[in-house]
């Protein structure tokens, strides 16, 4: 297993040789980056960024060949809870009781005015 804070250190004082590509196994990179001044700072600049990821990958591949030569196998269990949807009922509307409704009186039609010529001829 590789240490993180022990790669950024190399990274950071060595990072420009490629020590750190050394340390975690890139034997290829650690060459160009010798050669190439970590490849011009650019790269070097780049595994501030890259460099925890590398470091969790080369520890997942390490734990992997490890439980393949011991013959241990790591098994993980995912479990997914799908169920069918369940119907609801309709829903029923709700009455306001009758004490909480005020009855409500209609009101009287009016009778149109007539003039009082016409008035006088329906009476």
């Amino acid at each position: 297993m590789k240490s993180k804070t022990t790669a950024y250190l190399l990274w950071f004082f060595l990072g420009g040789l490629g020590i750190h590509k050394f340390y975690l196994g890139k034997h290829g990179m650690g060459i160009v980056y010798l050669l190439t001044g970590g490849i011009c700072g650019i790269g070097w600049l780049v595994d501030l960024f890259t460099l925890g990821g590398q470091v969790d990958a080369y520890n997942a591949l390490f734990m992997s060949q490890q439980a393949l030569l011991t013959g241990q196998s790591q098994q993980q269990t995912v479990v997914v809870n799908v169920g069918a949807p369940v119907p609801q009922a309709p829903a029923t509307p709700v009455e306001a009781p009758a004490s909480a409704v005020a009855p409500q009186e209609a009101p009287e039609p009016q009778k149109p005015e007539l003039p009082s010529d016409v008035a006088e001829e329906e009476r």
